[in-house]
């Protein structure tokens, strides 16, 4: 007997063992497996660790604090600095985001002059480097150099340089517009994709009845684009939420915490200050928030799919 039919026979022998309810869930084993490995026990890493004292560069000194840890993230003014930092930054820049990739969208698709090389053009905030394209805000919003202040002194708008990225007022503001700059084309694609869906029929039949452009596009347009917006939009939350290189690359977050969000005072605290307990903490503070945001995300993705 060859080696591979012996091999087949073992196979099988052991097959017949296997009962056929576990046999269903055998094929994705492998999968549970990854997903156990490099998610659930992160997860599960982070929960622990939240509970302890843990000092990165020692981290067999831990020690059982408990709550401890929460309790700090609930009294500490620099956190909630923190985390009024991050609920400007995820609004203020997923709205104006959201406005202006919806009319840069709407633009695009007037069938105006060169409109595939300004398509092309549009896109290339988002195709650049993260890295690079928080460099080239970070050296425009130069406190000396940068060309944001020389545009602002030569108009007459201010009387000398303003040193934003190191205002403690000001410093949250640039990584703001560099985010707009960066999110806007995202939403602007996606408003083209949405607006060349919707039947040309529906607009000549509203036409036909008198109807007002104001009313085409308030009963045409957007509940013909109501899902896709809603997605648009909570992908804007969500990567917002998450972001941190802008933020990182153009102020560090500083001064002080004046400019930090959430991601940039987790990594603060964990490979800066070496508080891995806290940053824990707050990691499954935003663990849970974006969890939130990705159920709704889920929610309206599977509505859209019913309704195709």
């Amino acid at each position: 007997m060859s080696y591979s039919k012996q091999a087949r026979g073992s196979f099988e022998s052991v097959s017949e063992r296997i009962p056929e309810g576990v046999k269903v869930y055998l094929p994705v084993l492998p999968v549970t497996a990854l997903v156990g490995l490099f998610i659930l026990y992160p997860i599960a890493q982070a929960i622990y660790s939240s509970f302890f004292n843990k000092d990165l560069l020692a981290p067999s000194e831990a020690e059982f604090v408990g709550l401890a840890n929460y309790a700090e993230i609930w009294s500490n003014p620099t956190i909630h600095q923190v985390l009024w930092n991050t609920l400007i930054w995820v609004v203020v820049g997923s709205s104006a985001a959201i406005v202006l990739g919806f009319l840069m969208g709407w633009l695009l698709h007037e069938k105006l002059p060169y409109t595939s090389v300004a398509s092309a053009i549009v896109l290339i905030p988002w195709v650049l480097p993260r890295v690079v394209g928080a460099s080239i805000w970070q050296f425009m919003f130069g406190g000396s150099q940068g060309i944001i202040n020389e545009l602002l002194v030569q108009l007459g708008v201010v009387d000398e340089y303003i040193v934003m990225l190191g205002s403690t007022e000001l410093s949250l503001w640039p990584p703001i517009i560099g985010m707009i700059w960066r999110l806007a084309p995202l939403f602007a694609l996606l408003t083209l994709t949405s607006l060349q869906g919707i039947d040309e029929h529906l607009y000549e039949a509203a036409r036909m009845d008198g109807a007002t452009p104001w009313e085409q596009f308030r009963f045409i347009t957007i509940p013909m684009m109501r899902y896709n917006l809603a997605i648009g939009f909570l992908l804007m939350l969500i990567y917002n939420i998450r972001n941190f290189s802008m933020i990182w690359v153009m102020t560090k977050g500083g001064p002080g915490v004046s400019s930090s969000t959430l991601p940039v005072m987790i990594y603060r605290t964990a490979f800066v200050d070496f508080d891995v307990g806290l940053a824990s903490a707050l990691s499954l503070i935003l663990f849970v928030v974006l969890l939130v945001f990705s159920y709704y995300y889920i929610q309206v993705y599977d509505q859209v799919r019913g309704d195709v």
